[in-house]
């Protein structure tokens, strides 16, 4: 009989020492339980940690901010999350996550000629090879669409560490080059081919992805923790919006919907788009001139949460999104979801969460006013969504799912789809 099959190591005693034991013990524990360096670059981060700072975010620092905090839970885990500030460059510590301050958000002006916008990406690349270096992490992660896709990935195989892309949104893979613009756009998706892993959302995206760039991808879908049992959505509330200040998320539709709906209240959360600066004073003007709308602008992201608790409908009016961090919000909060146009994986109308005007503003409309004025709809609808929310977007079980990855990436296992 092989000695490994009788439970014996070959050439060990048919009594080993206790202590040889125990050793042989803690050798398996830290085969099975590494200690893995994780690295989220999160340029826009910061002000998720320090809402003082008012550095805007969107929903991929959002996921990073959760799946940071609960990943750094796990035994043997070291959590960095790499940030950009305008000042005071850094380190910090936040509960377990230790978040970096890296001094920039200085934009490439398209104004400047080629060679100093050369010289500034080459600057910029230098920059961040000495700061990815620095924090010696096993994995680096990112999300979003970019030339900087590719320069993390190059960077990462001259450190010889790996690194995992995150899609953000449906927009990332719908065109060649996702929503990236610029002489050095070709770099993104050398970053999608050069990644060790690919995590998507929704089975749309892996769909997308391997018919366009030939990947495989991992599915983990959004995550957020589950609160307490939330109030009862069929009572009064309002309707509620919640994004950046951006035109994609088109944010003057929620606008044109309390205007024709003037009985309702409508509730307005807009974050400012640092690329879109003027959009945010045209919506706050214009808000003011309804009496329905309340307008919110800059809330701290721990506050929003309240927001959702008082509300009786969401209402999603994006052209693209990934599965919008306020479709889980919303869900968790008995929130039935109202959109436009996004239905991932057709979520909204699989499990009868909410609906989807299929781009149509008068449907849009018209849901609207039949949500709203149907308590008992409202009911049956939250209380759906609340189930399908705690079974599938609970962060506890996203970031244990993210970390199995990163433990087959690190130990250059080969990743399934």
């Amino acid at each position: 009989m092989n000695a490994h099959a009788a439970g014996r190591t070959v050439g060990a005693p048919a009594s080993p020492d206790p202590f040889q034991t125990q050793g042989l013990a803690l050798a398996a524990q830290v085969v099975t339980e590494p200690l893995l360096r994780v690295g989220f670059i999160s340029p826009l981060g910061y002000g998720l940690y320090r809402p003082e700072s008012g550095v805007p975010f969107g929903g991929a620092e959002v996921q990073f901010f959760l799946l940071a905090k609960e990943m750094a839970k796990g035994d043997r885990r070291q959590v960095q999350v790499l940030t950009t500030v305008a000042h005071a460059p850094g380190a910090e510590e936040q509960g377990p996550v230790t978040v970096i301050r890296r001094q920039g958000l200085r934009r490439l002006e398209s104004s400047l000629g080629p060679v100093r916008r050369y010289r500034g990406y080459v600057e910029a690349f230098r920059d961040m090879y000495r700061q990815l270096r620095a924090m010696g992490a096993d994995v680096y992660l990112h999300s979003g669409s970019g030339v900087e896709v590719g320069a993390y990935a190059v960077i990462c195989r001259l450190l010889r560490k790996r690194f995992v892309y995150v899609v953000a949104s449906s927009a990332d893979l719908d065109e060649p080059y996702g929503k990236v613009q610029g002489p050095l756009r070709w770099l993104y998706p050398v970053g999608l081919r050069l990644a060790d892993a690919i995590v998507c959302r929704t089975d749309e995206q892996r769909a997308r992805l391997r018919e366009r760039y030939g990947r495989s991808a991992v599915l983990i879908r959004t995550g957020h923790s589950i609160p307490e049992t939330p109030p009862d959505p069929a009572g009064s509330g309002s309707i509620l919006w919640v994004g950046r200040a951006h035109p994609l998320k088109q944010p003057d539709l929620f606008l044109d919907l309390a205007e024709r709906l003037p009985g309702e209240r409508f509730v307005m959360v807009a974050m400012q788009d640092p690329a879109h600066p003027d959009l945010l004073h045209t919506l706050r003007r214009r808000a003011a001139t309804l009496p329905q709308v309340t307008f919110y602008e800059g809330v701290p992201w721990g506050e929003i949460d309240g927001l959702f608790s008082q509300a009786k409908l969401f209402v999603n009016t994006s052209t693209y999104e990934g599965f919008p961090n306020t479709f889980v919000q919303a869900a968790m909060h008995r929130v039935p979801i109202l959109s436009w146009r996004v239905n991932p994986d057709s979520v909204l109308t699989t499990h009868r969460i909410g609906a989807c005007a299929d781009s149509s503003f008068e449907r849009l409309v018209a849901e609207t006013g039949r949500f709203a004025g149907d308590d008992e709809l409202r009911r049956e609808t939250g209380t759906r969504a609340r189930r399908y929310a705690e079974a599938h977007h609970d962060v506890a079980r996203a970031a244990e799912a993210l970390a199995e990855l990163l433990l087959q990436v690190v130990g250059r296992q080969e990743v399934t789809s």
